[in-house]
């Protein structure tokens, strides 16, 4: 039929086609029926134009496989590890954000054919499955063939859940179910599939009131011995799964319910920790809501630890189960955001077993103003963090016996910011190697209780300079940030005190006094300091400055791998 145009040029032909419609449309004889099919002959001729242009691109040579493994890579930009969790179980939110990258997808089918035919024949493209649709995950599970997939899903039609579970569990590598309604207690009979490779298991219930369970420990997963190496499980309790955990390595507890844990589970908990021998990172959240542990007992060893934490929880309970863990030397521990009824109450009578981890630190920071408590102690690898809120009384009575529930016999350097001088008499012996103290009245207070920082630093000169016994025969530097302080009772006091430890034979090395800033009373002070002089072994600095504090976040309280499975939410992370 288009004999004759064997031989016309492609591009003739193509530039002919609009100036032969124009004619068509002069002398209206194309209708709707002749409009659609030349429409359709266009639509393939471009298709054909560009498949042709796709072949002769660069990227067309690519063997399929380095294709496949490109757009594995894609990927990978935005998931940086498909086993990896996003925001896990913040409160009253999704377990976790979207798991299935699912715009790079769209991206690669819609290139070309060839891209769309290899990414759909590329299963590890598709295994990690997010049920934002039911239509979409069905449709993930398929294209993810027989590889190992990761799921996130919330189970709001249990049915449907299990035939999925049931169905694919066998290959699967994570879980994380986020429970609706009242539906946390069909958690235990759900979770009776195999699940040979399963590596993350993460549970976030959203019910308001705490889960009824027939059983508070059953065996998930058919086994008494599971290959878990994370596990996270929010708002379920009491319930605890009462399976061993050999490779488990990170293992974060919190609700979301009033009730953390009942009494009669805390045996639960013990046995959980016990059958964890491997775990390096422990997260817990809101411990102790209604919670009353009245005995120790015998302590847990976690000698693979690397990190305990304790956020947004009462503030005893989590120092008596703190006390029943024995952690190693290298441990760093953070107990934040704790609220404690009273302080007074809340002092233990005994110390923790964790000796190693104890005297391995040398550095202690505590700050206390009022109800707000920031004790903070470093070793070189170690670390022990509380930071705490007391709703009555205050933490006099508590520090004044610190060191019978915490005993740190290795502290050589002290820094100190509170206002009752009370405290640090009792405080200051309690650290017989110290050789660095260092006194830091907070500068926001200054300005309307000048009398009592007078008090609190003349104190300090006072406990320093006692003989029987001497508190801290080691101490050889002395920093006092001393501003808006000055008189001549409290230098001379100063100077006594140096007086006096020289003449005993344990005098200060070196002393550094930042004295008030104003022009004349600097020069006053320094005046009166001077007399001190001869007591001291190498200098006495009035001109140094001294800052707030001495203490920085350093990498040891923001382990990455920490977050190796989850990431925290900002209101769990530290802060100083």
């Amino acid at each position: 039929m288009f004999e004759y145009l064997e031989n016309v040029p492609l591009l003739t032909l193509l530039s002919a086609l609009p100036s032969a419609l124009r004619r068509d449309m002069k002398a209206h004889s194309l209708g709707r029926e002749e409009l659609t099919q030349a429409d359709t002959i266009v639509s393939q001729t471009l298709r054909q134009i560009r498949e042709q242009l796709n072949l002769l691109s660069p990227t067309a040579r690519l063997p399929s496989e380095i294709l496949s493994q490109c757009f594995e890579n894609v990927l990978s930009c935005d998931l940086p590890e498909c086993g990896e969790l996003e925001r896990l179980l913040e409160a009253r939110t999704k377990a976790t954000k979207r798991i299935a990258p699912i715009h790079p997808l769209i991206t690669i089918t819609h290139v070309c054919r060839r891209w769309r035919d290899i990414a759909l024949d590329t299963p590890k493209l598709w295994a990690c499955i997010d049920d934002e649709t039911p239509t979409l995950m069905e449709v993930f599970l398929a294209r993810s063939q027989n590889t190992s997939i990761s799921i996130r899903t919330t189970m709001n039609d249990v049915s449907r859940i299990a035939l999925v579970l049931s169905k694919h569990g066998s290959r699967m590598k994570l879980l994380n179910l986020t429970v609706e309604d009242q539906l946390a207690s069909f958690i235990p009979p759900l979770l009776q599939f195999e699940a040979p490779l399963l590596e993350c298991l993460a549970i976030c219930s959203k019910t308001n009131s705490p889960p009824s369970f027939e059983d508070f420990t059953t065996l998930l997963f058919r086994k008494r011995e599971l290959n878990l190496r994370a596990l996270a499980l929010v708002g379920l309790n009491p319930w605890l799964p009462g399976n061993c955990f050999p490779q488990l390595t990170h293992l974060k507890l919190s609700k979301f319910a009033d009730h953390f844990l009942v009494e009669d589970n805390i045996p639960h908990l013990r046995q959980l920790l016990l059958n964890t021998p491997a775990l390096q990172y422990l997260h817990i959240g809101k411990f102790g809501y209604g919670v009353s542990i009245n005995a120790v007992g015998d302590t847990i060893p976690l000698p693979a630890l690397r990190a305990l934490t304790f956020t947004e929880s009462m503030f005893l309970p989590t120092l008596l189960l703190f006390a029943m863990l024995d952690l190693p030397k290298d441990v760093v521990v953070r107990l934040d955001t704790l609220k404690c009824v009273s302080a007074s109450r809340s002092v233990p009578q005994f110390p923790i077993p964790s000796r190693e981890l104890l005297s391995s630190l040398d550095c202690l920071e505590i700050v206390n103003e009022l109800e707000e408590l920031h004790l903070i102690a470093r070793g070189p690898m170690s670390g022990l963090w509380i930071q705490a809120r007391c709703v009555e009384g205050r933490w006099d009575e508590w520090l004044s016996h610190l060191t019978t529930f915490l005993p740190m016999p290795s502290i050589k350097k002290l820094h100190v910011s509170f206002m009752d001088s009370e405290v640090f008499i009792h405080l200051l012996p309690q650290f017989p190697h110290l050789m660095e103290l260092v006194v830091l009245p907070r500068q926001e207070v200054l300005a309307g209780m000048i009398h009592g920082l007078k008090y609190a630093i003349q104190i300090v000169y006072e406990t320093l300079a006692r003989t029987d016994p001497i508190p801290v025969p080691q101490l050889q530097v002395l920093k006092i940030k001393a501003r808006r302080t000055f008189s001549l009772a409290l230098v001379e006091t100063f100077v006594a005190m140096a007086k006096a430890r020289h003449a005993l034979g344990y005098p200060l090395h070196t002393v550094i006094i930042d004295v008030d800033p104003n022009e004349e009373n600097e020069q006053r002070s320094k005046a009166a300091f001077l007399a001190a002089e001869p007591y001291i072994v190498k200098c006495l600095d009035l001109n140094s400055r001294i800052g707030t504090s001495c203490f920085v976040v350093d990498e040891r309280w923001e382990d990455p791998e920490a977050e190796r499975w989850w990431t925290l939410p900002d209101n769990e992370r530290a802060r100083f």
